[in-house]
């Protein structure tokens, strides 16, 4: 109730035409002795004021989240819905077997998509072998000859995925005085070189068919961190930096401003990547968010045809929604996101 009313409050288009037949004199003068029955002169005066307000912050608000989309779709007022044609696109998710990976493959393959689920044990899982459009391939994204390999066998087996969703993350229970070399490489290598493997075996195919989707799971310790969590905020403040130069160079360098980018920064979230500290956070009131709500925030976000990418929050109620970001594209709210597997000692 609360929420309708101050949306209602905030529309402009409520709240301007009434503001405005309260100041101009030809509607005044016949609304003024009506309202005197009811309200004294004083409060007439007083919803004015207060209207005009409203109406000034509505169209506020309306050009800011207005200006907001036109960033997101990089500054071009056309859409790109007529070019996509779900049961012909072509999804990958790397990352796929577990977490908010399994959640995505499924909604996206029940929605008609081709997916290609990508990650390292040796086959799919029961509930994902039930989706004939789910296609396995077991891959270390890691290793580059490997990532060009998979590209390869990928694009002879089904084509060119429109699609990229980067999902795989790996975090640990370490603080940065007793980070071993292997594990600070480990997360280093899975929570962005990877990307970057990724992103140069399937990103040109993208750039010459001026379409595409990636899509980066991140995680609200992109822009903070705390004890133990050194190494991971590292490694997601670095992929927040490479989604927005990503988002530049297609634009600038690649002359592809049609391709779309969206970055999530999910708060904690129930997945394997917490599930060693998940009952200490729970004690500690810290809330902790179902991987439906996360991974169906990411589904929605891909099949909007008009905008795509910025910065966006899942955290508490919070939905995924565009914020606006430097170098525009969606970037979706503390903690542990979106790893398949936690690793540890």
């Amino acid at each position: 109730m609360a929420a309708s009313l101050a949306k209602a409050l905030l529309n402009p288009l409520l709240t301007a035409p009434i503001w405005l037949a309260l100041t101009a004199p030809q509607t005044r003068d016949q609304l003024l002795p009506h309202l005197s029955q009811y309200l004294s002169h004083t409060s007439i005066e007083r919803t004015t004021t207060a209207l005009k307000w409203l109406s000034i912050l509505g169209l506020t608000r309306l050009a800011n989240r207005l200006l907001n989309d036109l960033a997101e779709n990089n500054f071009r007022l056309s859409s790109e819905r007529h070019r996509y044609d779900w049961p012909r696109e072509i999804a990958l998710v790397t990352g796929g077997t577990g977490g908010f990976g399994t959640l995505i493959c499924k909604a996206l393959a029940a929605k008609g998509l081709t997916v290609i689920c990508v990650d390292i044990p040796s086959e799919l899982t029961a509930d994902l072998k039930r989706y004939s459009n789910i296609h396995y391939f077991r891959c270390d994204i890691t290793d580059h000859a490997t990532v060009q390999q998979l590209a390869s066998d990928v694009r002879a087996n089904h084509g060119n995925p429109s699609i990229l969703i980067n999902n795989a993350g790996v975090a640990f229970d370490h603080t940065i005085m007793n980070a071993t070399p292997d594990q600070l490489r480990r997360i280093f290598d899975v929570n962005i070189i990877s990307h970057y493997y990724l992103l140069q075996a399937f990103l040109p195919a993208m750039i010459a068919d001026k379409k595409g989707h990636v899509v980066s799971l991140a995680s609200m310790a992109s822009f903070i961190s705390g004890p133990g969590l050194a190494p991971y905020s590292g490694t997601k403040a670095a992929l927040l930096a490479l989604h927005e130069g990503l988002q530049q160079e297609c634009r600038s360098m690649h002359n592809a401003p049609e391709i779309r980018f969206t970055i999530v920064h999910p708060t904690f979230a129930a997945t394997p990547l917490i599930k060693s500290f998940e009952a200490r956070l729970k004690a500690d009131g810290v809330p902790i968010l179902t991987p439906e709500v996360v991974s169906e925030a990411v589904v929605a976000q891909i099949m909007r045809y008009y905008f795509g990418g910025g910065n966006g929050v899942v955290g508490g109620d919070q939905r995924v929604s565009a914020v606006g970001a430097a170098g525009a594209d969606d970037d979706y709210g503390c903690g542990e996101s979106e790893g398949v597997r936690r690793e540890a000692d």
